[in-house]
């Protein structure tokens, strides 16, 4: 058996391996490979609100122009009936 005053002392108290790292590391990479993944899904969202958004907006400047068109039509045919 190695006697302890062999070995250099330790500071921490704690030897980390190059097995901790790997493990950490995989970790870490799972953890990335989720990020990225739900990156992608609320990018996806994000483009369809936008795209829902830009649809709503086109009816909203739209509608003036149609209630407008709308009336013009009502008058001229209010006019066409009493004048013949």
């Amino acid at each position: 058996m190695p006697d302890d005053r062999d070995q250099p002392p330790r500071p921490l108290g704690y030897t980390v391996t190059m097995w901790d790292v790997y493990g950490e590391l995989r970790q870490l990479s799972g953890q990335l490979s989720t990020s990225i993944t739900q990156q992608e899904i609320l990018r996806t969202q994000m483009q369809d609100h936008e795209t829902r958004l830009r649809a709503l907006e086109a009816w909203r400047y739209a509608l003036p122009v149609s209630a407008v068109s709308a009336v013009a039509a009502a008058v001229a045919a209010i006019i066409s009936v009493f004048v013949g």
